[in-house]
């Protein structure tokens, strides 16, 4: 490799780190009244709660069941039936963007913000 080479990739990854902080400020910095958990199964919207709410779900599809709690402004997958319980693995999320995702259940549970990204101007 040459010198110039090892410069290249090192400005890669410092430009990459900044836009990671940045990513990683704007996101700890969101209201947590504007965020909500957005559970979709087989695809199909299947539930919409906010962080602030403290509710429990049971979801049961042809494949097995999935009980997933919203709570303390995050949620969490305490229990499944599918084999390998990645899924419950994945433990407690909180921050906008974060997922939870049983691909043998089918069932994807997203964090979302409900605050619009703010766009300063659009040319046509």
């Amino acid at each position: 490799m040459k010198k110039n080479d090892f410069r290249i990739i090192i400005g890669i990854l410092i430009i990459a780190g900044i836009f990671y902080m940045v990513n990683q400020y704007r996101i700890s910095k969101m209201d947590p009244d504007t965020l909500f958990v957005k559970i979709n199964v087989n695809g199909k919207p299947y539930e919409k709660v906010s962080l602030n709410e403290e509710k429990e779900f049971r979801i049961e599809t042809e494949h097995g069941y999935n009980i997933i709690k919203v709570h303390d402004n995050g949620v969490e997958m305490l229990d499944a039936n599918c084999p390998d319980k990645i899924c419950v693995r994945t433990g407690f999320i909180d921050k906008a963007g974060s997922t939870i995702v049983c691909l043998p259940h089918k069932i994807y549970v997203e964090i979302i913000s409900n605050r619009e990204d703010e766009i300063d101007e659009i040319s046509e």
